[in-house]
């Protein structure tokens, strides 16, 4: 199965990315580091509508958009910030506007860290994003409590909640990846 781990921390080795790697250990599949990547905000210009492609030329038209269509899943990781996911997380949510109707059926999952409040929110920012692309979330998210740089290590709960996260995806691939 072809995962694609997706990191909107703007955090070089942030709490999120660490989670990420951990679950990457069990399952395999590639981490995109969205700060790595130019990736502009979605200018609701509708010209994905007429083109069948969006007309931002950049790191997200170009690379990402062929990742996660050739992925089997996806799953989102963001630090809460405002009780919602990351800037960049958001800004390449909006622009897969220009591939509805293409990620269905794929698996997803979500990893949100944060310190404690806004966690269900940003989960809940994810999961809508899978919805509307008809994405099949695996559970109900994985949140981690952490701020201090590595401190995502020491909360147990979200690195077993993590580890079942992946449990889930790789049982969900035998159900509905075709083989």
């Amino acid at each position: 199965m072809k995962i694609v781990y997706v990191s909107g921390s703007p955090r070089k080795d942030s709490n999120t990315d660490l989670l990420l790697k951990f679950m990457i250990s069990f399952t395999g599949g590639d981490l995109v580091k969205l700060s790595d990547y130019r990736v502009e905000p979605c200018l609701a210009c509708w010209s994905c509508l007429k083109a069948g492609a969006c007309a931002i030329k950049d790191d997200m038209s170009q690379i990402l958009i062929p990742s996660l269509l050739k992925a089997d899943a996806i799953v989102l990781g963001s630090p809460v910030f405002f009780n919602n996911v990351s800037a960049q997380l958001k800004a390449f949510i909006d622009r897969t506007w220009s591939i509805k109707g293409r990620l269905r059926n794929k698996i997803g999952g979500a990893v949100v860290v944060g310190r404690r409040d806004g966690a269900e929110s940003a989960i809940t920012a994810i999961h809508a994003f899978f919805l509307k692309h008809e994405i099949i979330p695996a559970n109900r998210g994985v949140h981690g409590t952490a701020f201090a740089r590595g401190e995502i290590t020491e909360d147990g709960e979200a690195m077993e909640s993590a580890r079942k996260l992946c449990e889930r995806l790789m049982e969900l691939e035998t159900i509905l990846v075709p083989q």
